[in-house]
């Protein structure tokens, strides 16, 4: 093959294995990461293994490749217990970590690969070039290490740890860099060049690349696209393996000896273009196929091939004979920084969209109910898109969004395009409006800032620091739980406001992640030891409002001393997060802390409730049942107003009108019991309740692992005055 044809080849299966990771959600990219990263590391590794074999008679005269087979074999490895922490146990690796001294390992052979080559080169030029790369190379290495030192708290053993494996890695990549580009610039002074050699070192250069992302991150407001590092890190092993295929088809020495460059490289042999079309013809099909698993690619009836936006975004052909289809649209944080609810409330309606047309089928009705499933990855603009999807597929009363920001992003297109919504999740108080489209099955955060500022008084906290997320759902309930709390006569300090990433970014369990929430931690620590001068630790609090960097925050906040000392609070948005239990350092540090979160209690009682937290359970083991409950309810709510509105449309005591159908969903609410009990609305649209929990992190001491736990229940009464 002409060397041309092959880098192109190699270029384009490149991009096609990327495809898994570049098209996927965003929690989806950090599983097929993962897969590839051990994927491709295993087959370059075993490629250089078969060369090594190959060219056995030849090591003692050049034991470089040995270096390279024993680096790839170590970035197997590590991949592999990377892989075992974020695919089998869902949870942050130890620093540092079996896989961090195999990285470091592999980072050794290499780099004393590029040493002797570096030596055996006959002569070295553009060496002012080299200057250039050496010099700019060592600004941002110093640049990095002092961003990391500027971020990182030292003062204890694990924070010490996490700097030093953090800064190895830029280190060892600026020598990487400098020897990889001097061998790359001197290759054409050598009297032959090797294709292998090329395909090493520029692999060698995308893996440097990817592992400097942060700082590119840090630099820029990408932080949802650290998934750019994983392709660069899967570009790396492929490249290799396929400088590995050249070299074992054409049995080219790894020594820089016998490959003629005028003959190989200059070669005018024309390429067979039947071959090309059939390498395109596969690679499309290859494609589509890729995208079509991924659910990015729908194929219609009509032939025509629709790519999505949104892989959980269907367009559907609702036409289904003698039965009366109605639409119900779903829009829930599958993706994003409250992901961790996804799942079970996805499971939740496609169990009520099940029983609703079963219940239909009994009563020998022909209506039936389809859902419509989007995502809003927790971001306000994906919600803004996701309900303009399910407008145009024809849903006009849609189960959420969940958060309150989300709400509010799309509230008014609601009210405008006559779509109500039933939110099982979102409790700002600044969304209780009389009159508009929007409903929500559970009580606004009046009700829990009041619950919450008695649980502290009752436990002797008289001193908050609150450290909350800058939206409408963080900001309305810190405002409210301070209203109550100075009320009943405590004090709230100024605290730490930070701002939300509305990815996967701020709720990943990468180092990286981990180093820059300690900006604000540090902020909070101050805090926290000037009010335990003033008041002692057991008249101090912390209360956090936050949703699943719940985790990283938790896991970082060890690092300093005085946020141990003193009681931690947090919200609805946090309580039996299966997150925060499963990673041993947040466990822990949440117990240590006490760290008590309230939630709106749902009804245990009844059959129908028990079961349904059975089925659940069965599925979705130590996951919150209360918003999949509160959306299981929405969808039947949803469903039994549609039949009854249409029963009066079609006997003519109405006409088509959402306020009349806002009215019959009220009626219907308040007679309909369901998983989460008895539901009485207020005129705002939002449910009456002053019914919480309060979930804690405890060890069983039988199973040795921390769960989640409720200890009481709470009620309050809310009087009038916060508004």
């Amino acid at each position: 093959m002409h060397p041309i044809y092959f880098f192109i080849a190699l270029v384009f299966a490149i991009s096609i294995a990327n495809l898994l990771i570049i098209f996927a959600d965003s929690d989806a990219k950090i599983i097929y990461s993962s897969w590839m990263l051990i994927i491709n590391s295993a087959i370059a590794s075993s490629l250089s293994i078969f060369a090594l074999l190959k060219e056995r008679h030849s090591i003692k005269k050049d034991k470089t490749a040995i270096y390279l087979t024993m680096g790839l074999i170590f970035y197997f490895l590590a991949n592999i217990v990377w892989g075992y922490y974020e695919l089998v146990l869902d949870v942050v690796s130890p620093v540092p970590s079996l896989a961090d001294l195999f990285l470091l390992s592999a980072y050794g052979f290499l780099i004393y690969r590029l040493l002797v080559t570096y030596k055996n080169l006959e002569k070295v030029s553009n060496k002012n070039i080299i200057y250039l790369i050496t010099i700019g190379t060592g600004l941002f290495l110093a640049y990095i290490l002092n961003l990391t030192l500027s971020l990182t708290e030292i003062s204890n053993f694990r924070g010490l740890m996490l700097f030093v494996v953090t800064i190895a890695y830029p280190i060892l990549n600026s020598v990487l860099t400098v020897l990889a580009l001097t061998i790359l610039l001197n290759l054409k002074n050598e009297k032959e060049m090797s294709i292998p050699w090329i395909c090493e070192l520029i692999g060698l250069l995308a893996i440097v690349i990817g592992d400097s992302w942060f700082a590119i991150i840090v630099l820029t407001a990408f932080v949802d696209q650290i998934w750019i590092s994983a392709v660069l890190i899967s570009a790396h092993y492929l490249l290799i393996a396929g400088g590995l295929i050249w070299y074992i088809r054409y049995s080219t020495s790894w020594s820089l000896e016998r490959f003629n460059f005028k003959n190989k490289f200059m070669s005018k042999k024309s390429f067979n273009k039947k071959i090309i079309a059939v390498i395109v013809t596969v690679a499309l099909s290859f494609t589509i196929t890729l995208l079509i698993a991924t659910n990015n690619i729908e194929l219609l009836g009509n032939g025509m091939v629709f790519l999505q936006a949104n892989p959980d975004s269907k367009v559907i052909d609702v036409a289904f004979d003698n039965e009366d289809i109605k639409l119900i649209g779903a829009i829930v944080p599958q993706t994003g920084s409250l992901s961790s609810i996804g799942k079970p409330i996805v499971a939740a309606l496609k169990k009520a969209e099940k029983e609703v047309n079963e219940h239909y089928e009994n009563i020998n009705s022909t209506s039936r109910v389809k859902l419509l499933l989007d995502d809003s990855k927790t971001s306000p603009e994906e919600t803004v898109a996701a309900i303009k999807r399910l407008d145009a597929s024809g849903a006009k009363v849609i189960v959420g969004p969940a958060t309150s920001t989300a709400v509010a992003s799309v509230k008014d297109y609601a009210n405008q395009n006559n779509i109500t919504l039933l939110s099982y999740a979102s409790t700002s108080p600044i969304l209780s409006i009389e009159g508009d489209n929007l409903f929500r099955l559970v009580p606004d955060d009046i009700t829990q800032g009041k619950v919450m500022a008695e649980k502290m008084i009752d436990d002797g906290v008289t001193v908050i620091v609150p450290f909350w997320r800058g939206d409408i759902y963080g900001n309305a309930l810190a405002n409210a739980t301070k209203y109550y709390f100075e009320k009943l006569g405590g004090k709230v300090e100024e605290g730490v406001n930070y701002l939300p990433h509305t990815g996967k970014f701020a709720t990943s369990l990468h180092r990286i992640n981990f180093i820059m929430w300690n900006q604000e931690l540090k902020k909070l620590n101050d805090m926290v030891t000037e009010a335990i001068s003033k008041n002692g630790p057991d008249s101090v609090g912390v209360y956090v409002i936050s949703f699943d960097e719940i985790t990283p925050i938790l896991i970082q906040a060890q690092l300093f001393e005085e946020l141990g000392k003193v009681r931690w609070y947090g919200s609805d948005s946090i309580a039996e997060n299966h997150h925060v239990t499963k990673n041993i350092d947040s466990a822990v540090f949440a117990s240590q802390t006490h760290f008590a979160n309230p939630l709106f209690s749902i009804s245990s009682e009844s059959k129908k409730s028990s079961e349904f937290e059975k089925d659940l359970l069965e599925s979705y083991h130590g996951s919150s049942i209360t918003y999949p409950a509160l959306a299981y309810d929405s969808f039947w709510i949803a469903a039994l107003s549609l039949h009854e509105y249409a029963d009066a449309i079609n006997e003519g005591r109405y006409n088509e009108n959402v306020t009349i159908f806002n009215q019959i969903l009220t009626r219907v609410s308040e007679s309909y019991e369901g998983v989460t009990g008895k539901i009485d609305l207020n005129a705002a649209g939002d449910r009456t309740s002053d019914n919480y929990d309060f979930w804690y992190v405890t060890k069983d001491n039988s199973t040795q692992h921390y769960e989640w736990h409720k200890e009481n229940n709470k009620n309050a009464s809310v009087p009038s005055g916060l508004h």
